[in-house]
């Protein structure tokens, strides 16, 4: 299955199979290792939960584009558009393996977006167009088990939305808190 076709479905079917896939940008190679899902307009924990606006307009669509945005003033956060043109739909890349000499594993999505070095400029482009220094790629090697939990850090959408069990990691994945 190619980038597209996963990145076609929502974000709740999207996010798990991302699992061991690599990204890379800016000479660095690193493998998801953990994800978050966010689903239209009436998950409460979506940006897109109060409709469209131009902050939110990007969640919209098309399938591939890059959601990033700041958090707490301070950190970049990288999401993967989803779903269907006109459907808010994201996933949010929490972890990764930096593959290396030494394997080292990045919690956290400000710390991907470092990996990466993502930030506000990259908000918007399209994986493989031109322009956008992101790929994305299957996995070469084969995937750990999947586990799956609560969302993180999103109490404020109440608790029917934070605790949506929406989070996906791959077993073993040392890095994951809570």
């Amino acid at each position: 299955m190619d980038s597209l076709a996963v990145l076609s479905l929502p974000a709740t079917r999207a996010a798990p199979l991302l699992l061991g896939w690599q990204m890379q940008a800016h000479g660095v190679v690193l493998r998801i290792a953990e994800v978050e899902a966010y689903q239209g307009e009436s998950d409460l924990a979506c940006h897109a939960s109060r409709g469209r606006t131009p902050r939110t307009a990007t969640l919209y669509g098309p399938p591939g584009r890059l959601y990033v945005y700041l958090c707490y003033g301070m950190y970049w956060m990288l999401n993967l558009v989803c779903d269907r043109e006109g459907v808010p739909s994201a996933v949010l890349v929490r972890g990764v393996i930096i593959d290396g000499m030494d394997t080292r594993r990045t919690n956290g999505p400000g710390k991907v977006t470092q990996a990466l070095g993502i930030d506000h400029r990259h908000h918007g482009l399209i994986l493989g167009e031109a322009g956008c220094p992101v790929s994305l790629l299957p996995p070469t090697n084969p995937v750990p088990r999947r586990q799956r939990g609560a969302r993180v850090g999103v109490a404020y959408a109440g608790p029917v939305w934070a605790g949506k069990r929406w989070r996906w990691w791959m077993e073993g994945f040392p890095a994951v808190k809570g």
